[in-house]
């Protein structure tokens, strides 16, 4: 089977990546065009800027572009060992020294260490490989012409613990893992298995699941691109909306004595500035969709070429990567995502037009909701490549040295099943803790479904006793945005068990 050449190509100048460096939210840039983009981007008032393509707010730091990139972001030796690969089939073979390309050295190696998997040059060799005593029983060869250097191996590190690599991975949490992450989270999970295992294990299906992976994302960014274009139709409407409603005002003041004209001016000001406000929302969701697009397109190409280069462990960590990379994007747009475009406005005018002294507003403005939602097209197609999970969990310290300042409020977390948003409120009422779920998207979804949560109380010294409290497929109803558990705790036992350092920690769980 004959695939075409995929070029790996920066997402801001559009051409081969130059020192490719990772933002946080695990997306890849040159780092000349990053500098760039972050000394445009930031002011000395702004304290964050966001990712060129799927618009990740990322904190900035005091330290210039050029210090900030060269020490916080990390190096994507992926996208360097792919683009050596690409190098490599067109030229005479010739691999460069893994611990010099670490220190931005470019040193042709003449060994190869089996056991590592890694490329020496020969004074790293005898310096750094042969001067560790473990390494004396390792299979070390000489790199020749006639040397068979695929595949290919770069070690992923773990985005949650610094000098670790990816390890195993857990089926059940559907997690990459170093041993840190492993010994911390995935101990007592069911089904642990190393990369290397999975790797051999599915050596004979890999073409077939990413030729479907691709497929599928595909459907993805055609989807996100029709959902683009309807956004943007729906803009037009809008906008044609407006100029018929004002017309149409227009042409009924236009017999009116004086004090008709003076509602009309105060009419037509109100209807400017809440269709610039739907325009301004329609707007931004436009944005935030094309990012989305964007993000699919640039990831579709990663593994296009990770599919044609890379070896078979690269491919599955890439693929379970680009998994749970696109469940936080999609969450992300959804959190941002405003769900105004299925929204329509409908002029309603008063009828008792005779005694017009009388009246204090000629017409309201409200929204008629229909139950067409684009982003649920989006997530439909997001399922069937893993991405989207049943359940969300949102943890959470909240300060309580200070409780005349509850309740309290969590930020938003999104549940993608629901396509909601919710937030965690704290209250305390009769000496006791009560603790409810709040949605936020009362005005986007069905009037009513079953979810189950999980609150849980955490006791940082014991976790046996932490307090858990469980709702099974309760009905859930719009029209009353809360559920939740009170007077889960008395407040003196929540004072000398489960407060540490003022703080109090909260987990809870949607499915």
């Amino acid at each position: 089977m004959r695939h075409r050449k995929t070029e790996l190509k920066c997402p801001i100048c559009l051409e081969k990546f130059n020192t490719p460096k990772k933002l946080p939210c695990s997306h890849t840039f040159c780092e000349p065009c990053i500098q760039s983009y972050v000394q445009a981007e930031t002011t000395e008032e702004t304290k964050f800027f966001r990712c060129p393509l799927c618009r990740f707010k990322i904190e900035w730091s005091t330290l210039s572009a050029s210090e900030w990139t060269q020490s916080k972001l990390q190096t994507d030796y992926m996208i360097l060992a792919l683009l050596e690969r690409e190098t490599n089939d067109s030229t005479p073979k010739q691999v460069y020294c893994e611990p010099c390309k670490i220190a931005n050295e470019k040193n042709v190696a003449v060994h190869h260490c089996t056991d590592c998997k890694e490329f020496f040059c020969e004074q790293c060799f005898n310096y750094l490989h042969k001067r560790k005593i473990d390494n004396n029983l390792h299979t070390v060869t000489g790199i020749t012409q006639d040397t068979d250097l695929k595949p290919l191996e770069m070690d992923e590190p773990c985005p949650l613990h610094s000098g670790k690599v990816l390890e195993v991975f857990c089926f059940d949490h559907k997690k990459l893992c170093c041993s840190i992450c492993f010994a911390t989270d995935h101990r007592k999970c069911d089904t642990v298995t190393s990369l290397d295992e999975i790797a051999n294990e599915k050596k004979e299906q890999e073409e077939i699941y990413i030729d479907d992976f691709l497929n599928k994302l595909s459907d993805v960014e055609q989807c996100t691109k029709s959902a683009v274009d309807k956004a943007k139709e729906n803009l037009g409407r809008i906008n044609g909306d407006k100029e018929s409603m004002l017309q149409s005002i227009a042409d009924i003041i236009s017999s009116t004595k004086s004090h008709l004209d003076t509602l009309h001016e105060e009419l037509k000001l109100s209807i400017e500035k809440k269709f610039s406000d739907t325009e301004n929302c329609q707007q931004f969701d436009i944005e935030c969709l094309v990012a989305f697009q964007k993000t699919l397109f640039h990831d579709k190409g990663i593994i296009e070429a990770i599919k044609e280069h890379g070896s078979r462990k690269q491919k599955f960590v890439t693929l379970e990567k680009t998994k749970d990379a696109l469940e936080k994007h999609f969450k992300r747009l959804c959190l941002a995502y405003n769900f105004s475009d299925s929204k329509k406005y409908v002029l309603d005018i008063e009828d008792e037009l005779k005694d017009v002294q009388t009246l204090s507003t000629l017409a309201t403005l409200p929204l008629q909701q229909s139950g067409e939602n684009i982003m649920t097209d989006i997530k439909n197609k997001l399922c069937p490549l893993g991405c989207i999970g049943d359940q969300v969990t949102f943890q959470g310290s909240f300060p309580v040295s200070d409780v005349s300042k509850l309740p309290q409020f969590s930020g938003p977390f999104f549940h993608a099943k629901t396509l909601s948003k919710w937030v965690l409120k704290l209250s305390k009422k009769d000496g006791m803790l009560s603790m409810f779920l709040r949605c936020l998207s009362a005005d986007c979804t069905d009037s009513s479904y079953e979810i189950s949560t999980e609150f849980r109380l955490v006791n940082e010294a014991d976790r046996e006793k932490d307090i858990i409290k469980k709702y099974f497929n309760e009905r859930f109803l719009y029209d009353s945005p809360q559920k939740g558990c009170s007077s889960i705790i008395n407040w003196r036992i929540l004072e000398n068990e489960y407060i540490s350092n003022d703080m109090m920690k909260i987990q809870v769980k949607v499915w």
